[in-house]
């Protein structure tokens, strides 16, 4: 008997949620020891300003809009999610492969 259960892809291995890891760590220099699917902006001191920058950044990596509301107390794997819905349901492109260029930081 086949499991009746839908399959989705872990947040781990979604592209998504690889942008996302690699935008933090790129933007605020966490470390990626921290970032886990469970894990919230909160607990990795990104407050409510720094998401407004994020939001920012995801905007120009993965084309998502104001819509996609990131809040503090959000896991990565709820905002990984958050914003394949919004890529989804606006129309924009899909996410695009994480690449060499995106772990190229600008910042000092």
């Amino acid at each position: 008997m086949s499991d009746p259960r839908p399959t989705t892809t872990p947040p781990a291995s979604s592209p998504t949620y690889a942008v996302i890891c690699t935008a933090l760590h790129e933007t605020f220099g966490i470390d990626t020891d921290e970032l886990r699917p469970d894990a919230t902006f909160e607990e990795l001191d990104v407050d409510s300003l720094a998401l407004l920058e994020f939001a920012l950044v995801m905007g120009e990596r993965l084309g998502v809009t104001r819509e996609t509301e990131l809040r503090p107390g959000m896991t990565l794997a709820e905002a990984a999610a958050l914003v394949d819905t919004a890529s989804s349901s606006s129309g924009s492109f899909p996410v695009p492969p994480v690449s060499p260029s995106l772990r190229t930081s600008t910042r000092s």
